[in-house]
């Protein structure tokens, strides 16, 4: 916990507010999770980033790089769900770069191992890994594409 507050005490305000109000989508988004189903919340997801009103939230994301809204969007998620934060870190990333009006794909990938079927979501944007490694991603067979 107390490595979480360090790391938050290090973001700037802007990344702060940013931090806030994914926290809030986050928490928003893994409740909407258990009503509805995935691929009807990024269909909303994408129309609501194109929406002229809806662009500009989160406030502040705009003035955010990539690199920085992967960081933010971590913390975000891993705040709400500490242990496999990789969907709902994907979910805010997913709706951010589509707001930006960037290509982002949002996959699902899955492996076998030993008895257990492991699943994992990363986000794509023009054929580049967005906020994940080329050997995690590597290491699943895409089942889904949105």
């Amino acid at each position: 916990m107390l490595r979480k507050l360090r790391r938050l005490n290090k973001l700037t305000s802007v990344e702060l507010l940013v931090f806030c109000q994914l926290f809030v989508f986050a928490l928003s988004a893994r409740v909407t999770l258990r009503f509805i189903s995935l691929s009807s919340l990024v269909k909303f997801l994408s129309a609501s980033a194109h929406n002229p009103l809806l662009r500009h939230f989160p406030l502040g994301h705009l003035c955010q790089d990539c690199r920085q809204l992967t960081v933010v969007s971590d913390l975000a998620a891993r705040a709400v769900r500490p242990e496999g934060p990789c969907l709902l870190r994907s979910l805010l990333l997913f709706w951010l770069l589509k707001a930006r009006g960037e290509q982002a794909e949002l996959l699902i990938g899955v492996r076998k191992e030993t008895a257990a079927l492991n699943s994992h979501a990363w986000i794509e944007t023009r054929g580049t890994i967005i906020g994940d490694s080329a050997a995690m991603t590597g290491s699943f067979a895409t089942l889904l594409r949105f």
